[in-house]
Formats: C-alpha cells, structure tokens, sequence
C-alpha cells in the first residue's frame, strides 16, 4: 500500500514540476513572440522526453532503492505526463481565456495561410477553416491536449523506460559470482 501512495505523489510532483518547466519554455516563446513557431515548438517535446526520462530514474534511485520493473516505469511515465498535461491545460485555458484571447485568431490565420501554400482553393480554406472553428475553443484545445499528453506519456515511456529498467534479479549473476569467488 505504501508503494502505491509514493508512486501517484511522486508522478503528481514529477508532473507538477514537468509541466511548470513547459510553461516557463512556452512563456518565453511567447514573450519572444515566438509560440506559434513550430519548429521551436518541437523542443517541448526534447523537454518531455527528457523530463520523463530524468523522472522516472529519480522515481526508481530515490522511491524503489534503484530497481524498477519495465511496465512500472512506463505506469509511471504515462502518470506523471498526464498530471504535466493537466497543469499544461491549464496554462492553456488561462493564456486563451485571459491573457491573449487574439492567440486563436492567430492560429488560424497561419493555418489558412500554410493551406494557401498547399495550392487550396478558396472555398476549401473557408469549409476548412469553419470546421477547425469548432475546434478552436479553449476548452476543447486543453481537453484534447490531456488526451495528447496521456497518448505522448505513453509513446515516451515505452521508449524511456527500456532504458529505466532494472530489476531486482538483473544482479544475480554477478553476486552468485562473488559467492564462488568467496568461497574460493
């Protein structure tokens, strides 16, 4: 019971700090002016990965004594990317709502825009465009990037917790060794 208990506030702090260090990134971009950049935008996700990564080899050196099986590393991982989507969303929410209400008018102008450059004609860009106002809301944006984070929790962790692996037995090679040796 008591690994349980660790494993959800740990994943919750790892979560809260993932997410908080997103923010500060994305603030920046958007102080700089450059939050709609998507090239800059694929640094989030270097963030994630390494985020997870870090957290989750905190997770097993400091809550499991430095062994963690495959599927607990990968529970955790998901876990913490879904408490960092909460408090993403959040941000999300508040920046929509509050801070820059323009932000959704700019987003989609620059998708009109990269659809003017695909060669679109004009009346597909207004049907595009009226069916991605639907999706436009804050709202619907911080609900479907939970679900984006939770799907991006699992596809990192599958490939981090590879890495994070280390059980229990994985020594037992090397200690009946050193019980041959002193036996010698």
């Amino acid at each position: 019971m008591e690994q349980k208990s660790t494993f959800w506030k740990s994943a919750m702090t790892a979560g809260l700090y993932l997410g908080v260090i997103l923010i500060l990134y994305n603030v920046i971009l958007y102080i700089t002016g450059q939050n709609l950049n998507t090239s800059l935008g694929i640094v989030s996700y270097v963030i994630l990965a390494a985020g997870v990564y870090y957290f989750q080899q905190q997770y097993r050196n400091r809550e499991l004594g430095g062994y963690i099986s495959y599927g607990n590393a990968v529970g955790y991982g998901v876990a913490l990317m879904a408490f960092a989507g909460i408090i993403q969303s959040v941000y999300t929410v508040i920046l929509m709502k509050f801070i820059d209400p323009g932000i959704l008018d700019q987003i989609r102008i620059m998708q009109e825009e990269q659809l003017m450059k695909q060669g679109v004609s004009d009346e597909q860009i207004e049907m595009a465009s009226k069916m991605m106002d639907a999706f436009r809301s804050p709202i619907v944006i911080a609900i479907s990037g939970l679900f984006s984070f939770a799907l991006l929790g699992v596809i990192i962790s599958l490939v981090s917790s590879i890495f994070i692996k280390k059980n229990d037995d994985d020594n037992a090679f090397d200690e009946a060794m050193s019980d041959v040796k002193s036996e010698d």
